[in-house]
């Protein structure tokens, strides 16, 4: 008889750890493309709402992989959390390559 049926509770929070992945890697894609957009958006604005858009630029580059770290977390995931916490790179790389591509 194992462990879960002899009443013990289960040693992972989920029973679906791909649905886990699958949901931090839309997160992750997300923040990928979303954040360069909002940064070039930003850059093309005008002084009224640039401000809007270097905050929705940031807020995703910085925001989701923050949710997905925190869901994969919880979840027990250690693997996809650091790939999640590696992208809070990403905003430096970006702003530098389009810096270096518009310069």
């Amino acid at each position: 008889m194992t462990p879960i049926e002899n009443g013990d509770r289960s040693a992972r929070n989920t029973r679906h750890p791909l649905g886990v992945r699958i949901t931090a890697g839309l997160l992750g894609v997300l923040c990928l493309v979303l954040g360069p957009v909002g940064y070039l958006r930003a850059i093309s604005a005008g002084s009224e709402s640039a401000a809007e858009w270097y905050t929705l630029g940031f807020s995703v580059s910085v925001g989701l992989p923050l949710l997905a770290a925190a869901i994969t977390t919880v979840a027990g995931d250690r693997r996809a959390a650091l790939w999640s916490l590696a992208l809070l790179g990403w905003p430096v790389v970006y702003v530098a390559a389009i810096h270096l591509a518009i310069g």
